[in-house]
């Protein structure tokens, strides 16, 4: 008997849950820019941290820089949250419109 690797069973169930989504331009271009931005807020801080982490304790502006890009890919995160959350919202409402269109379209049994 073959055992199938564990990475290829998650993949295939949750390619089998997967529901396709529908996303706009314009929503999917904000998001690639909240990502563009946390990914830079991420290599900010990891610079500082690479500085802070040589024993080099000179000015405060390293902890400071540190403090402000770990807020600044906070601040992206959550907005790419409330993005991706309005758009899995908008996707559920339109699979419903439709499910109940459909619902309604189908013959009476007889």
């Amino acid at each position: 008997m073959r055992v199938k690797p564990l990475a290829r069973l998650s993949l295939k169930r949750r390619s089998e849950a997967l529901h396709k989504m529908i996303i706009d331009r314009e929503t999917f271009t904000e998001l690639a820019v909240h990502l563009k931005l946390a990914s830079d807020a991420v290599l900010a801080t990891a610079r500082h941290l690479a500085v802070l982490s040589n024993g080099d304790n000179g000015p405060d502006e390293h902890w400071a820089g540190t403090l402000d890009s770990l807020m600044n890919m906070n601040t992206e995160i959550t907005v790419m949250e409330r993005i991706l959350r309005a758009l899995m919202e908008a996707n559920r409402e339109e699979e419903l419109s439709t499910a109940s269109a459909t619902k309604k379209s189908e013959p009476l049994p007889s």
